[in-house]
């Protein structure tokens, strides 16, 4: 749709013999301005009213279609009967276009914001609308409302500024025109244009429409006259508005030559439009009567929808020209002819508000049209007042010379060289105001942000290091920065960092088994062929202050980055400097029998709990005494009182309230009296779990070792290359006095190095194997008390005195023991322990607890590193089995020995510790200990309970 009845499009492709009367001198009238969504971005109506016939409105088959890259288009039309041609700018102030644009500036909108992508639509806008001032005697700008936007005097002032700064460069594409006079050149336009102003009466409150009496005017009504005189009284006010705001914004000065554009001096330039909704209400019954007739539908509907002609419908090919007084549309042979549908509805609508718009209209425009034929325009004020420049083009001349500025203003890309580019340059630093002061703002910030990163930079560090600074560096830009240029200099920054970041100054980020990062710059443990990365060990640069095995002697350790650097090589340089010649027990370790043993693969599948089979035949095998129904040998202990934790079991009973309460447990000999059938089921149960452990033993490699620590769900037959535990013994039990606490043992707070006593009393029951015992323990070896026997009875008891400490040290070197599970011991001033072991013994004490070196900002936890015992004199060993949980579930639980081994027993009369871990890494990797600011760290890790135990000593005589 190109051209159809002197229809036109920018850039037009007619040859000079299809313009009509090529030699005749025409007057350019152009529209441009703002719609509402429901015009569908058209602002020719008033014209097309006047005209009689649809010359600029489109079809929803033909809609005008916009450059993608320019979202701007103009179409025109040429009236040589009337010796007019009419232009109309469609773009970015429509609302209809905006639309249009929403999909394909969607992403832009999202990467660059509003304002960018508004600026963009706003300098594509005003490159066709100085093609306009340069080729128009007259524009009409159309408002939706009838208020005034004050944002078109910038527009006009940057328009105004642009066209001055490159006048010459339109003088030179005007010279390529062939009859273009030589004022016309030198002007670089053909006058100094009028602007007048179109607005709609639509929104005008309600009091602006009523006469004297108060009562509202209807059109049409005897006192239609006082609309008018109400609107143009308005006009009149905004005539006076618009004048003072572009007089003293300077956008129009006394000579009109050197202004965009000119006000007429005597004549009206400020037209309102009327529109009232008793008007757009009967559009719904003249569109359906429309569709009636178009479709061929009865003749009793036809007979009631005739349209009233007006002036040049005749030469309207959709109007029946048979009848002139009453024409109609007769049915047409394609009732589906989309565009006959649209042209008719347009056609009905524009005669129904004809009567409302041509009266005043065609005067308020014809008589600046008329002006322009005869004598031009010139709207110079004051004293000294120049003649005005004024050309009324031959219409051939126009075409060619339109299609060439066209050229230049609009089509040529911002990156094309010369002097193109530096007009839309110039357009742009005038109309994007806010992304100049945005870009302003933050290229002033943007060093300062830069600073900030670099700051106290150490020579390499980490990406979490580099995150935190760059976070700082955000901030400052964030805090100081506005607009839609912020995100192009976050990224700015963003990459600026990183690549001071990556030019020398990555660190290494391995973690140490404590969870601490390598401090030292990028680099490899072992030498690789295409590594340029220096080779060094991993090291934090952190050290902790530790002890040796027995706790006697301390010493620095480094930060970990491997399990035997941690629980092996530093306990066993400190063993053979200072504990050499400490009793300890062998916790069994891998030994092999090839030289290139290697690290077993330990797969999902045989990583299941091995503890429950375990625990019922270790039960069988080394506690006896704890089947109460089915005793193992002559001699045996049962726990009567659950005070006493029960061994290997892991469902210890309960503690009653008189065991707590006495602070002594009653474990009982009984003689072997029993029923021989539960005897023998429960031999045949231990002889079968007790094969399976030869078969597991058998199973062991000795050409395959386990990587990580022991656990319960440690493969059976796998042990690791080194002992992560030890058990080492002090000397006799007398080194421990309960007055004086632990002696010669550094790093203790005060109050806090002492044992707690643990009361066991015995019941014995067999009258024949106790006298033997007393005798090879000696009668002295512990304290027997015959109650019973002083009473006439027979049984006899005696109690023994067990001494436990759980000891905590924090990474400073702080120890300290527990008197509960959540409580610090302390001792009295004088050194006197109120508390038990009762609550240490049978419950779950935690692996990390707050240090009492602790303060509310500064909180240092303990890690439970040592466990004291002091045996009795008396004929039963103290017996340990240690399970630790490092982290909550689901977590492995690590054991010094495999499950399948002899249960640890200690000697009477004697001071044991148990050192445990200094680290815990399992199968799937470390075990970092808890942030003291983050988790409830008494909960994290755990000592299980079911630690302690008490078995006979069996004699044989």
């Amino acid at each position: 749709m190109t051209f159809h009845k002197g229809h036109f499009t920018v850039p037009h492709t007619w040859l000079p013999k299809d313009i009509e009367r090529g030699n005749e001198k025409v007057v350019v009238v152009s529209i441009f301005g703002s719609s509402s969504i429901d015009s569908s971005g058209y602002k020719s109506i008033p014209l097309e009213l006047m005209l009689g016939k649809n010359v600029l409105t489109r079809n929803l088959i033909h809609p005008l279609t916009l450059p993608e890259n320019l979202m701007t288009g103009i179409e025109g039309y040429y009236d040589p009967d009337r010796r007019i041609v009419f232009l109309h700018l469609n773009g970015a102030l429509d609302a209809s276009t905006l639309i249009k644009t929403l999909n394909k500036f969607n992403e832009e909108l999202q990467e660059k914001g509003f304002l960018v992508v508004w600026s963009e639509l706003r300098v594509q806008y005003a490159r066709s609308l100085l093609l306009l001032f340069c080729m128009s005697h007259i524009l009409l700008l159309w408002h939706p409302n009838h208020v005034f936007d004050i944002t078109y005097i910038h527009l006009f002032r940057t328009l105004d500024s642009v066209r001055t700064k490159y006048q010459q460069e339109f003088v030179d594409v005007l010279k390529t025109v062939s009859g273009t006079s030589k004022d016309w050149q030198t002007n670089g336009r053909i006058c100094s244009p009028r602007v007048l102003f179109l607005f709609s009466s639509r929104l005008i409150p309600l009091h602006v429409i009523r006469d004297s009496t108060g009562n509202k005017v209807t059109v049409g009504s005897k006192s239609d006259s006082c609309i008018t005189s109400n609107l143009k009284k308005l006009e009149l006010d905004l005539e006076y508005q618009i004048y003072r705001l572009l007089r003293k914004s300077r956008v129009i000065t006394n000579i009109s030559a050197n202004s965009l554009f000119a006000l007429p001096n005597n004549q009206p330039f400020v037209y309102l439009i009327e529109d009232f909704p008793d008007l757009a209400g009967n559009a719904p019954s003249f569109i359906n009567k429309a569709l009636n007739e178009i479709c061929g539908t009865s003749s009793e509907v036809n007979k009631g929808f005739t349209f009233r002609p007006v002036n040049g419908e005749s030469q309207n090919p959709f109007y029946n020209s048979g009848n002139k007084e009453h024409s109609f549309i007769s049915p047409l042979s394609d009732p589906c002819d989309a565009e006959n549908l649209s042209h008719s509805l347009l056609s009905t609508m524009s005669t129904e508000r004809k009567r409302n718009l041509e009266h005043s209209f065609n005067l308020f425009l014809k008589q600046h049209i008329d002006e322009a034929l005869t004598r031009g325009f010139d709207d110079s004020v004051g004293r000294h007042a120049t003649p005005n420049f004024f050309e009324v083009p031959k219409v051939g001349v126009w075409f060619e010379a339109l299609n060439k500025l066209y050229e230049y203003f609009v089509e040529n890309d911002e990156d094309t060289e010369g002097n193109e580019n530096q007009l839309v340059s110039s357009l742009k630093n005038s109309l994007e105001t806010d992304i100049r002061f945005s870009d302003a703002r933050c290229s002033k910030v943007l060093p300062l942000a830069i600073s900030s990163y670099n700051e106290g930079l150490p020579s390499h560090y980490t990406r979490s290091h580099h995150h935190s600074k760059l976070d700082v560096a955000l901030g400052i830009l964030a805090s100081q920065v506005r607009g839609p240029m912020y995100e192009k200099y976050v990224k700015q920054l963003e990459d600026t960092c990183e690549q001071i970041w990556q030019d020398g100054r990555i660190g290494c980020e391995t973690l140490s088994l404590t969870g601490k990062t390598c401090a030292n710059p990028l680099h490899t443990v072992n030498k690789e062929p295409d590594s340029t990365l220096p080779v060094m060990n991993h090291s934090s640069n952190i050290a902790y202050i530790n002890y040796c095995n027995c706790g006697r002697h301390q010493s620095p350790i480094e930060d970990p980055y491997s399990v035997k650097a941690a629980n092996f090589d530093y306990y066993e340089r400190m063993r053979e400097n200072f504990c050499s010649v400490l009793e300890s027990y062998p916790f069994p370790s891998f030994k092999s029998s090839v030289d290139d043993a290697k690290a077993a693969e330990v797969t999902v599948s045989s990583s299941e709990d091995w503890s429950e089979d375990f625990d019922a035949g270790r039960v069988s095998k080394d506690h006896p005494t704890l089947d109460t129904d089915t005793p193992q040998s002559p001699l045996e202990l049962s726990i009567e009182s659950a005070g006493l934790s029960q061994g290997m079991s892991t469902h210890p009973p309960k503690i009653p309230e008189d065991a707590t309460n006495e602070d002594e447990i009653i474990v009982s000999v009984k003689d072997n009296n029993v029923e021989h059938e539960a005897r023998s089921e429960a031999r045949k149960l231990h002889d079968r779990r007790e094969d399976d452990n030869k078969e597991m033993e058998r199973q062991a490699s000795t050409t395959e070792y386990l990587a990580s620590m022991l656990t319960t769900s440690s493969p059976p037959g796998l042990l690791p290359q080194f002992p992560s535990w030890s058990l080492v013994c002090l000397g006799p039990s007398s080194l421990y006095s309960h007055n004086a606490g632990i002696c010669e043992q550094p790093g203790f707070l005060t109050g806090t190095n002492f044992l707690l006593p643990w009361d066991v009393t015995i019941k014995i029951k067999d009258k024949e194997k106790w006298p033997a015992i007393a005798d090879s323990m000696g009668k002295k070896g512990f304290l027997l008390k015959n109650k019973k026997n002083r009473m006439g009875g027979d049984l006899s008891e005696f109690s023994v005195k067990i001494f436990l400490g759980t000891e905590y040290q924090c990474p400073r070197g702080h120890r300290f023991m527990m008197a509960a599970p959540d409580r610090h011991l302390k001792a009295s001033s004088l050194g006197h322990v109120k508390d038990t072991a009762i609550k240490i013994s049978n419950s779950d004490m935690p692996l990390y607890f707050p240090c009492p070196c602790s303060r509310r900002n500064s909180i240092v936890n303990g890690q439970l590193m040592r466990i004291h015992v002091v045996t009795p004199k008396a004929p039963v060993h103290v017996t340990l089995n240690p399970q630790v949980q490092p982290s909550p579930d689901p977590c492995p639980k690590f054991i010094p020995q495999p499950l399948n081994s002899p249960t640890i027993k200690l000697s009477a009369s004697a001071y044991w510790i148990l050192r445990l871990p200094f680290v815990y890494v399992g199968d799937s990797g470390s075990h970092y200990p808890p942030n003291p600011y983050q988790v409830n760290v008494s909960s994290y890790g755990k000592l299980l309970k079911g630690c302690y135990g008490i078995s006979e000593i069996t004699l044989d005589r």
